[in-house]
């Protein structure tokens, strides 16, 4: 874990300052540097060759009782467990005191096309700001922590500690998203379904990977 927070700490060092995108008067979008595309694995580096950078959105609802800095995912390789995770960063900062807060992840490739969407949820009263990143990562395929490019992070739910709740507009995000250009439908912004937080589910996935394409190289040998 250690190591993971080393490298969150690295990856903000190292990118470029922010710059927003746009700003429709409702919903701001400001795009950030997420890092390079390389993505480390059990057999080497993969993209080292590439300048791509990733590309990380983060859009802000004028009427949300919130404000979202510096969010986004990036890829990282477990070496104990054999296994590609995302994990999210970020900040809430608070308009006034929250109990909950509710935000959405949605991962796309090199080609445009939608990977996940992950969901954060944090129940802590605070006044200051909350950090999304402790304790939330998901497991991944090294085809998509490859193939990750762009993310795109907001907030959709949150709950003031006088009980009242606050709801983002799908109808708006989407509209909004599709604008910049994303290829996005609307079951997109609904979060994965848990199985796809399972380590174990995808340690098979790939025990299964390997074991057709040793199949199938057996196949040419011969």
């Amino acid at each position: 874990m250690r190591g993971v927070i080393i490298a969150a700490v690295l990856l903000l060092c190292g990118v470029a300052h922010a710059q927003i995108e746009s700003d429709d008067g409702m919903l701001q979008v400001r795009q950030e540097n997420g890092g390079s595309v390389a993505v480390r694995t059990a057999g080497g580096t993969l993209n080292q060759d590439s300048s791509l950078q990733r590309r990380w959105y983060i859009i802000n609802d004028a009427n949300s009782p919130v404000r979202l800095e510096r969010a986004g995912v990036f890829p990282r390789f477990d070496e104990r467990e054999g296994v590609h995770y995302f994990l999210p960063i970020g900040t809430v900062s608070p308009k006034d005191a929250i109990s909950a807060i509710e935000v959405r992840y949605l991962l796309f490739d090199i080609w445009g096309e939608h990977l996940r969407t992950f969901s954060v949820t944090k129940i802590t009263d605070s006044s200051t700001h909350v950090d999304l990143q402790a304790g939330n990562r998901w497991p991944a395929l090294e085809t998509e922590a490859s193939q990750l490019v762009s993310v795109f992070a907001f907030v959709t739910r949150v709950r003031a500690t006088d009980g009242q709740t606050w709801t983002y507009n799908a109808d708006r995000m989407l509209q909004r998203m599709q604008a910049l250009g994303v290829n996005v439908g609307q079951k997109d912004l609904l979060a994965d379904d848990p199985w796809m937080g399972n380590a174990e589910i995808f340690r098979w996935l790939r025990i299964l990977a390997r074991g057709d394409a040793s199949a199938k190289g057996g196949g040419v040998q011969r």
